[in-house]
């Protein structure tokens, strides 16, 4: 900081300072996140009763990072010697996942999402918040989160009530190619013209908004891929739809 007030301002100075002040910050913050952290750990395992057959194995030390930094957190381990299988309460608990912090895992995974390759999330990472990690470690984030993320998804949601007045849904249709004995016959699109050996469906898709997100959570949305009534009639979905509405 005294050398910044020393000299005259530049660009590339001012880019410099904001990164060493950044990096001051962070230093703070992670040490007082790795504390939290930690005090919460001592309280999970503190609580935590081992289940039948569930011995204790002593404390184990694990390197976290999170979106300050990286810093030791200690938890108590199990062991389960019929089944072969370990288990950290404390990780479950403070929702860590290979060693990052939900915080953490989560802007990896909206990084990935942006961009095409781990390598260019690695970068941005790197770039935008200061966050060193490597594209291979973006990857396991990914796959690991992904696996509990698709389950998510796919799960069926019974209809509730819903205290939403309006909802709003776009449509469009289109013509799926379809094998002869599964067509019916049809007037042609324009006159003079052979029938298309299509069907025709209908797909819809519903706005990201504040009454669709609560239209989510009652019930009343479906995923892709399962029939639909819009009202006309019920289709297929085609797979590239993110969300349909099952009421209208």
């Amino acid at each position: 900081m005294a050398s910044f007030q020393a000299q005259d301002p530049r660009g590339d100075a001012v880019a410099q300072l904001e990164v060493l002040v950044r990096t001051a910050v962070f230093k703070s913050a992670n040490a007082l996140v790795g504390w939290l952290l930690q005090q919460a750990a001592d309280r999970v395992d503190a609580a935590y009763p081992p289940k039948p057959d569930q011995r204790r194995e002593g404390r184990k030390t694990l390197e976290v990072q999170g979106i300050f930094g990286r810093f030791p957190l200690q938890r108590d381990y199990f062991y389960h010697p019929g089944k072969q299988e370990g288990h950290y309460p404390a990780d479950a608990a403070l929702g860590l996942e290979i060693g990052y912090t939900p915080a953490l895992a989560k802007l990896m995974c909206l990084e990935e999402a942006d961009v095409p390759t781990y390598l260019k999330a690695e970068r941005h990472l790197e770039k935008t918040g200061g966050i060193s990690v490597s594209a291979r470690q973006v990857q396991r984030v990914i796959q690991r989160v992904g696996q509990s993320a698709q389950a998510c998804q796919e799960r069926e949601v019974q209809p509730g009530p819903c205290d939403t007045p309006i909802l709003y849904v776009s449509a469009d249709g289109t013509g799926v190619p379809m094998v002869p004995e599964e067509l019916k016959a049809g007037a042609a699109n324009r006159p003079m013209a052979r029938p298309r050996p299509v069907r025709f469906t209908w797909a819809a898709c519903s706005p990201s908004t504040t009454p669709m997100k609560r239209a989510i959570l009652c019930g009343t949305m479906n995923r892709a891929g399962q029939p639909l009534c819009i009202g006309l009639r019920c289709h297929e979905l085609r797979p590239s739809t993110a969300c349909v509405c099952s009421r209208i």
